[in-house]
């Protein structure tokens, strides 16, 4: 099972187009940003990003990812919403 640390930071790296920006946010170091997308590089097979100096692009494997990620978070949220109804109701 995929690290959902690194999926966030990924997901994170994206949307700031930063390690820089990505570290600060989630009070990290750019190397654990690197460690984290090369982590998930290893484990999925693929090249997540295209490195352009300081900017980024996704690859294709890149833009499913954060799809699924995505979908993932939306599963996570009706889960929480889910479980805090049969918690109310349990008590």
């Amino acid at each position: 099972m995929l690290n959902t640390q690194h999926l966030m930071t990924y997901k994170a790296l994206v949307e700031t187009g930063s390690f820089t920006q990505t570290a600060k946010q989630l009070g990290l170091t750019q190397p654990a940003i690197s460690q984290h997308i090369q982590k998930l590089e290893k484990e999925l097979g693929e090249s997540l990003l295209i490195r352009h100096g300081r900017r980024i692009e996704l690859t294709p494997a890149g833009q499913v990812l954060l799809k699924h990620i995505d979908q993932l978070e939306v599963c996570y949220r009706d889960f929480m919403t889910s479980w805090e109804r049969v918690a109310e109701h349990a008590h």
